[in-house]
């Protein structure tokens, strides 16, 4: 069975509007005297997050990495409804359903709230696993992949690995998969997706005209 391994913020929700405005707003809260546009965001963007932070000059003497984790998690929850599924999203994954694809998600989110928000958004059903973090702090996802790879019998060459980010790139490289496909629709621009591969479609919708599936 071939499966494919789904990153969930930017890749499935569409989650980057949000995002920009919590981040400007906890800037703000602490007098950080800066702002950010979506693309600065979509050019800063990088993990792990709090490398994002001192890009952009966060005052940690005000606020610690940890404290604005817990804050922006906080206000992303209360959002959250706001959100909406990424263009394309539907059509491909009744696609990879017809043609008999395991589709998992795996996500640097902490696993609680990815877990509901899925059953809110209505897409659980689709998916045989849905992998979150522990804690809010969006560390690596490749332990977490591996364990349940090794588990789960499932073969890296028999995997696809669609995300948004670089990090999605070297996630999916360090787990041995070769089939990786970026969408910049998301958390980076085009042209940082482009600098790390030539897999890189404007959306979901894009990527299934091009009869990837």
């Amino acid at each position: 069975m071939n499966t494919i391994i789904w990153d969930y913020n930017g890749t499935i929700i569409d989650d980057l509007d949000l995002c920009v405005r919590i981040e400007n707003e906890i800037l703000k809260k602490v007098d950080a005297g800066i702002s950010i546009t979506s693309e600065m965001y979509r050019d800063l963007f990088c993990f792990p997050v709090i490398h994002y932070y001192h890009k952009i000059g966060f005052p940690f003497e005000k606020m610690s990495y940890p404290e604005i984790s817990n804050l922006f998690h906080a206000r992303y929850a209360e959002h959250f409804h706001e959100c909406r599924l990424t263009e394309g999203f539907e059509e491909v994954i009744r696609l990879t359903e017809e043609k008999g694809y395991r589709n998992v998600i795996l996500s640097a989110a902490e696993d609680s709230a990815l877990q509901a928000q899925c059953r809110e958004l209505g897409i659980d059903r689709y998916f045989t696993a849905i992998m979150g973090m522990q804690n809010n702090l969006a560390e690596s996802k490749v332990d977490m992949a591996l364990e349940w790879m090794e588990k789960a019998g499932v073969d890296a060459d028999d995997c696809i690995y669609i995300g948004d980010t670089t990090h999605d790139q070297e996630v999916a490289e360090a787990l041995g998969i070769n089939k990786i496909y970026l969408v910049a629709c998301g958390h980076q621009s085009w042209q940082v997706l482009k600098s790390v591969s030539d897999n890189v479609y404007r959306n979901l919708k894009e990527m299934a005209d091009a009869g990837l599936f």
